[in-house]
């Protein structure tokens, strides 16, 4: 209900009140993205209902409008929010039902856990090796083997953790792109940094096991340059095991 106990019907302005409590530990990404969560599953936002503009919202939580429209794109983006430089934007014409199942299966980054967050993107790795191997241009080619190079020139920089974990996730955005497939890249993009910001003390050791990065990521380069997406896929599920084994280990 908005204050004073109304709904927020379909064309009606949300009240900036209803952003001025919430979570203070959350970012305004991540403030933004459950507040509005939490209106619409519990019925206080209907369909249609207009949100504050980015300006006023930004004002409210005293942060930039570039914060704003990061957290607004991202549910432009599940199709829960509609925006409109004429309009600005408003909750989907959806039905009800479905935005609030829709809605409520977008966690909050901190409330995702590793296993999950390692899980989706080993699905997506291997889609995309398998992908890749059967679409892939000599372009494509060349740019793999150029992050593989700069993956290896960080990964014997023992003291760069953040810095090989960056290049591992742009080498696998590399394979990626070679899959022509736009969406598949965009989803890797949202999750994977998700991964590489999260503290993981494993990686400081770079053990036996992580020894065989280099080899994993070159037998997945081979099997796509082979055109063989079995191979691609076979070798992409290998490495993502391994990864999972050498994250997870007891």
């Amino acid at each position: 209900m908005a204050p004073g106990g109304l709904f927020v019907g379909k064309n009606a302005i949300v009240d900036i009140e209803y952003f001025k409590e919430g979570d203070t530990e959350l970012n305004p990404e991540e403030f933004i993205l459950q507040r509005i969560r939490d209106l619409v599953h519990s019925h206080q936002l209907e369909p249609g209902a207009r949100l504050p503009s980015e300006r006023v919202l930004a004002e409210t939580l005293r942060t930039t409008r570039g914060s704003i429209r990061k957290a607004l794109q991202k549910l432009e983006f599940y199709g829960l929010v509609e925006i409109s430089p004429q309009s600005g934007t408003r909750i989907s014409s959806m039905r009800q039902e479905t935005i609030e199942e829709l809605m409520s299966s977008i966690p909050v980054s901190r409330d995702q856990k590793m296993a999950d967050l390692m899980e989706a993107r080993f699905i997506l790795d291997v889609q995309c090796a398998r992908l890749a191997a059967e679409r892939r241009t000599e372009t494509d080619l060349k740019f793999i083997d150029e992050r593989q190079h700069l993956f290896l020139e960080s990964f014997y920089t023992k003291s760069k953790t953040r810095s090989y974990l960056e290049e591992d996730y742009l080498f696998h955005l590399a394979i990626a792109n070679a899959t022509q497939n736009h969406v598949l890249v965009s989803l890797l993009s949202q999750l994977t940094p998700q991964i590489v910001t999260r503290d993981q003390p494993h990686l400081s050791q770079r053990d036996q096991d992580f020894s065989r990065i280099p080899q994993e990521h070159r037998e997945i380069i081979d099997a796509i340059k082979s055109g063989d997406p079995y191979l691609a896929e076979q070798a992409m599920t290998s490495h993502r095991n391994w990864a999972l084994k050498r994250i997870f280990k007891e």
